[in-house]
């Protein structure tokens, strides 16, 4: 985990309204570039349009490829397994913290503070725009060049436009490399996964594994319609033993309980479901709710977070 480094903030004085007033700085530019209202609106303003500009960038020169775009190879060398941690990713988060430390310590009235994360920024940036090679377009050095003049000016409007262009510059590159960065760096490859089928003890792939799955929660409904109540029994246990054995895949890449998917509520559905289906004259109306209640509590959920990424992986390779 990255941790912050910075002083804490001095108690805000309170204005005659109960609000915190904005201190008045050190700097003899100060006071002049701190009224609040307009203060606080143009920050509004940079920060949403720094980052939320897609439908601007679109069609004009400079702007994001479709999200997919291929991975540089000269990436690998930023992540593991080459090294220990996600060097790129750490860069990042620590140019973020320059950047955004600019409209931090100008919120609070503190120039010098802003100075200093530009300054800090900029050095960040000159530094990362020369680890891929590849992506130096994505990192033009014009709009930082401009917020320096801009932070030197104290003009609120000045500082407004230019970091909202260094926003933009930064928002065209996320939305072209963001995505299949995490698709191909931070998903595992589930045709990698395997585990022991408890039914067969034998190690099988996590595809086949699910099949096995989806085929024993399905062959429970239907053995039930057709009257062959000890069919039905018979998937359910396999289903069941199964189902309790998915967890030590989650394990693989999860470090912690999750409250989703796998979690006691949907266990209690299964358990449910073997207590009607091993009581007299089960319900294949009862059955087909305890299912669905499984499909839709654990089945879909998983496979809209992790379906997606997989495929999506696959063609990043």
């Amino acid at each position: 985990m990255i941790q912050a480094t910075k002083s804490p903030l001095h108690p805000p004085r309170r204005s005659a309204f109960g609000r915190p007033s904005l201190p008045t700085g050190r700097h003899p530019k100060e006071r002049a570039m701190l009224s609040p209202v307009r203060l606080l609106v143009w920050v509004l303003v940079a920060v949403g349009l720094a980052f939320a500009a897609v439908a601007q960038t679109e069609g004009k020169a400079g702007a994001a490829q479709p999200v997919g775009s291929p991975v540089p190879v000269s990436l690998d060398a930023l992540y593991p397994p080459a090294t220990a941690q996600p060097v790129y990713l750490f860069h990042m988060l620590s140019l973020d913290e320059s950047f955004t430390g600019i409209v931090a310590d100008w919120l609070e009235g503190d120039l010098p503070g802003v100075e200093e994360n530009y300054e800090d920024f900029k050095t960040r940036y000159s530094e990362i725009r020369t680890l891929v090679p590849e992506w130096e377009s994505y990192y033009p050095t014009e709009p930082v060049a401009k917020l320096g003049a801009a932070v030197a000016s104290g003009d609120p409007e000045r500082l407004m436009a230019a970091f909202r262009a260094v926003g933009q510059t930064c928002h065209r590159c996320h939305q072209s490399t963001m995505v299949p960065v995490q698709q191909r760096y931070h998903w595992g490859d589930f045709g990698a996964l395997t585990l022991v089928d408890p039914l067969s003890r034998e190690m099988v792939d996590f595809s086949r594994f699910k099949q096995s799955l989806s085929t024993n929660l399905t062959g429970i409904r239907v053995d039930l319609r057709q009257g062959q109540l000890e069919n039905a029994l018979r998937h359910f246990e396999a289903f069941a033993a199964r189902f309790e054995s998915l967890k030590e895949s989650c394990g693989s890449c999860h470090d912690r309980e999750t409250l989703a998917f796998i979690d006691g509520e949907v266990q209690g559905a299964v358990e449910e479901l073997g207590r009607v289906l091993r009581g007299p004259r089960p319900s294949p109306e009862t059955v087909a709710t305890l299912i669905q209640g499984v499909g839709a509590e654990n089945c879909s959920k998983c496979h809209r977070v992790h379906v997606p990424a997989a495929i999506a992986r696959a063609t990043t390779r």
